[in-house]
């Protein structure tokens, strides 16, 4: 995190921070969203709250590939917050589906009891728009937020956009493969190249399709939104992970979204970027090259 005026301490970031863990982590077995998880607590508090209504209407907007009652597949899989056996008498169909939530008067009414909320496709988004809010309300218009690669740029660097990198989608490198130039802009990253597993000789991936219950497995590797708030961004990153590429095209073209999608084709590793996201490249990024003979239209 980085901003310019030191009217904000480190302690009141924290300490907000901190609030929202309480409140949306999973991890946290005091936190708001487990105690909903295990049936202790039916009414949500402002965070959750609107966590849970864009979430239902970016599952909607998604056609359900954005899904926040896939946790009982995370956590089979072993990449959510608690470790479950496989059994064969789960009908993930009865409890899986944004149609299995009711969202009403800051309380959430569970169709059934073994439904479990997982909402980290769009919590790190959301925190980074509360940091950012909380910043602006001190009068501090400069600043980028960063939380797990989630990223809100405003205002400016000395006069200057701030310089964000699209990281090359490679497993425990990080380097950056385009920079994109960015003022009053959110940016969010979804992959398939970091959070990984090997079970029986196979890597999967951390994000699970609502569709078929199952680790991902299209040829994107890596998806990047742009839009005007992180919350947004990252749930459409989510979303296009799980889509895979056509459908993903589809839906950022009718939704209007600004995205680069970095895929396989055969041996191959291409990039596909919207064309008005091509306006924030940067000429210094490593791949610019690249891109040179898609202005004028996006890279197919």
């Amino acid at each position: 995190m980085f901003f310019k005026k030191k009217t904000v301490t480190k302690l009141q970031i924290d300490s907000l921070l901190s609030e929202i863990d309480l409140s949306l982590s999973t991890y946290k077995p005091g936190s708001l969203i487990s105690r909903i998880n295990r049936n202790k607590e039916t009414i949500l508090d402002n965070h959750l709250n609107q966590v849970l209504v864009r979430s239902l209407k970016i599952c909607d907007q998604t056609s359900g590939f954005f899904d926040v009652t896939i946790a009982p597949v995370v956590n089979f899989f072993g990449f959510g917050y608690d470790k479950v056996k496989y059994d064969d008498k789960i009908n993930y169909d009865s409890i899986i589906g944004c149609d299995k939530i009711i969202i009403r008067d800051n309380t959430i009414f569970k169709k059934n009891s073994d439904i479990k909320i997982d909402i980290n496709g769009i919590a790190q988004g959301y925190s980074v728009d509360i940091i950012s809010n909380f910043l602006r309300s001190k009068k501090i218009y400069d600043f980028i937020v960063n939380i797990g690669g989630e990223i809100f740029c405003s205002g400016n660097k000395k006069g200057d956009d701030w310089a964000v990198a699209i990281e090359k989608p490679f497993m425990n490198i990080q380097k950056p493969m385009y920079i994109l130039n960015l003022s009053n802009k959110a940016l969010a990253t979804s992959g398939s190249y970091r959070k990984i597993k090997k079970i029986d000789n196979k890597i999967i991936s951390h994000t699970m399709s609502p569709k078929n219950f199952l680790p991902i497995e299209n040829e994107l590797i890596s998806v990047s939104v742009m839009a005007d708030n992180c919350m947004d961004a990252d749930a459409y990153a989510t979303a296009c992970m799980a889509m895979g590429l056509i459908k993903s095209k589809k839906f950022i073209k009718n939704h209007k979204i600004d995205a680069c999608f970095i895929y396989k084709s055969n041996d191959d590793t291409i990039t596909y970027i919207t064309q008005n996201l091509l306006k924030f490249v940067s000429s210094k990024s490593p791949n610019y090259l690249d891109l040179q003979a898609s202005f004028g239209g996006a890279p197919q």
